[in-house]
């Protein structure tokens, strides 16, 4: 594929040459882009963890939320990205991805779109036959029907698209759209794609012929019904759908199907905003806004949020009862919390004061180190201030910030480890591609991709916990862990939150297992080395960062998978100090230890720092 055409990149449509105007428009686009995220993610957590709307209609909108959310993720975060970068570069591969995967969520969502409109007709035409023939079975095969539709059609499409050459390359649109690239194609293939889209497009007709019939039979059937109340139900979850069909098909149309080879650049980056993303913003917005049922419950889940539970607030379990022993508690979790600090902001102040240390390794090493300290000052100061106070209380919104925030750096951390293992692997086993490959904006785009996903696992999963009910306010623990939080559910919802850990658990060891994988070729590539030398160099950095992964893999799996006791014990608090408190403690002791460019480092900053008549002996001598 990249030997048949003459250009390895794309410039993408620029908005503007001005440097202002670039910004405005990264900040318009962050905007549609949050807004069309936090609407499509309500929607799916409404529809996810409200057993009310468990049925055929809400099943077909939370796959129709995926894709928008999906097509929209797409094509703007990389259009802000290059408004930022003051760039119009997109890869060939980058290219092929943006294709590919907007093709698969565009004929996805219009499929589902197809068979929601199915749905809609059994619901009002045949209603006393709705729960047999749109049974949990058929609705599985129908959504899935849709996926793979959408996955078919975006392997003929981007396969015949890229098989074409292109006589220049240049995309007069902001991503990588199809008619834009026939545009700039000198290839007779281009016949072949022409043939595919025509062939789309008698396709979507014919599914358009079945929706339109399918709504005059719908319309004819809510007519003839003799209550008001019910047409105005039946209208207000047929119209939403048809409104959004309206405006996927029309704005789809207008950019396939229109000539493009004397429109403007302005005119195409218009019709392409109007079709990519207005309608991923604007479908959960018409959804919700005749909806009762989606109201309601998005209204019911924050007042449940707080009302479900009969406890205001939480007992934690504290270490002794004996004034003794709390003081006891007090000194040794204050000193492991102040070592702890310590020796983070000791590892974040001098990578960023000492430019050798401005490399890729350092650079995610800073960021472990944050999180290290966010994760114990979650849990550790409370803990403290309720031995000083001689309390065992924490409020209710309290645990809610405990827990979030303690999943958050968490799974912050987990992510960030896979990063450094990556990064490990390719420093050693692709040398010569090394600052190609982790170049700085591939770093920065690592490292917000671990905190994002520490964002939305956090969210999901706290989201999950305290949908409960709480048949006690007593948590065997010093702070709220969610095993306990388990424990005392008396709620049938805490099915949702199994769900929860079952994916985290799988994506967990899925992460997992490919750092064993890159490990494993890191120690095959080390053990080929000649040099002895070169040996010791590399197991100083790639031992440190394995036993940090081991030591948090296997505590975080002893808690979470251990069977929990019903009565509190020393051991539980044990194990608990262990994978929350112990990690962030030795984590910099482990990567300073045998690494001599930190320790080099850490006395350059300390010489710097340090009185002038210190300075007398020669730096180098202290080594």
């Amino acid at each position: 594929m990249s030997n048949q055409t003459s250009v390895n990149t794309f410039l993408l449509l620029e908005f503007s040459n001005v440097r202002e105007l670039q910004i405005t428009q990264f900040f318009v686009f962050l905007l549609f882009y949050l807004a069309t995220v936090t609407g499509n993610l309500l929607i799916i957590s409404a529809v996810t963890l409200d057993h009310h709307l468990h049925t055929p209609m809400y099943f077909f909108l939370m796959n129709l939320a995926v894709t928008d959310l999906g097509s929209v993720s797409v094509t703007i975060p990389k259009s802000m990205s290059n408004s930022l970068s003051n760039t119009r570069v997109i890869s060939y591969s980058g290219c092929v991805t943006q294709v590919y995967f907007f093709l698969l969520f565009a004929a996805s969502d219009y499929t589902l779109l197809t068979v929601m409109a199915h749905d809609r007709y059994v619901a009002i035409c045949n209603p006393l036959r709705y729960e047999a023939i749109m049974n949990k079975g058929a609705c599985i095969q129908m959504a899935g029907s849709a996926w793979l539709t959408g996955l078919l059609y975006a392997v003929l499409h981007t396969g015949s698209t890229f098989a074409m050459t292109f006589c220049s390359n240049i995309v007069d649109q902001f991503f990588c759209e199809v008619p834009q690239l026939i545009k700039i194609s000198c290839s007779k293939l281009y016949i072949l794609e022409n043939a595919l889209l025509f062939l789309s497009v008698a396709v979507a007709f014919g599914c358009f012929i079945f929706i339109i019939v399918t709504y005059v039979q719908i319309f004819s059937t809510v007519l003839r019904m003799p209550s008001s109340q019910g047409r105005q139900k039946a209208f207000s979850t047929c119209i939403p759908h048809l409104v959004v069909f309206s405006m996927f098909l029309f704005g789809g149309a207008l950019v396939y199907l229109r000539p493009i080879q004397h429109a403007s650049s302005h005119t195409n980056m218009v019709f392409a905003v109007i079709y990519s993303v207005i309608p991923p913003m604007m479908n959960p917005v018409i959804y919700s806004m005749r909806n009762k049922e989606i109201k309601v419950p998005n209204k019911h889940q924050r007042s449940t949020m707080s009302n479900q539970s009969r406890v205001n607030g939480f007992l934690l379990h504290g270490f002794a009862e004996i004034q003794q022993l709390q003081i006891f508690h007090i000194i040794i979790f204050v000193m492991m919390y102040l070592v702890a600090f310590i020796e983070n902001l000791l590892i974040i102040t001098v990578i960023i004061y000492s430019h050798q240390l401005h490399t890729p390794m350092y650079f995610f090493l800073a960021n472990l180190s944050f999180q290290d300290f966010g994760s114990i000052s979650v849990t550790v100061p409370k803990s403290i201030a309720n031995s000083l106070m001689k309390t065992q209380t924490i409020s209710y919104s309290g645990c809610i910030c405990q827990v979030s925030f303690l999943v958050f750096f968490m799974v912050s951390h987990f992510i960030i480890l896979g990063v450094m293992a990556y990064d490990r692997y390719v420093a050693i086993c692709n040398p010569l591609h090394y600052e190609t490959v982790m170049n700085k904006k591939a770093c920065i785009q690592m490292a917000a991709s671990a905190w994002i996903g520490g964002v939305f696992y956090s969210t999901m999963y706290t989201g999950a916990t305290f949908r409960f009910e709480f048949c006690s306010n007593v948590i065997n623990q010093f702070f709220c862990e969610i095993p306990q939080l388990l424990k005392i559910s008396c709620s049938d919802s805490y099915l949702n939150e199994i769900w929860v850990l079952i994916f985290g658990s799988s994506f967990g060891f899925i992460y997992f297992s490919l750092i064993i994988f890159s490990y494993v070729q890191i120690f095959r590539a080390i053990l080929r080395i000649p040099s002895s030398q070169g040996k010791q160099k590399f197991f100083s950095t790639c031992l440190p960062h394995f036993i940090v992964i081991s030591l948090f893999v296997v505590s975080g799996t002893f808690v979470y998978f251990r069977p929990s006791s019903s009565s509190p014990s020393a051991f539980d608090l044990l194990v608990s100090m262990f994978y929350c408190m112990v990690p962030p403690v030795m984590n910099p002791l482990i990567y300073s230890m045998r690494n001599k460019e930190l320790k080099v480092a850490f006395w350059k900053l300390i010489t710097n720092i340090s009185p002038p008549i210190l300075r007398q002996k020669p730096f180098s001598s202290a080594f």
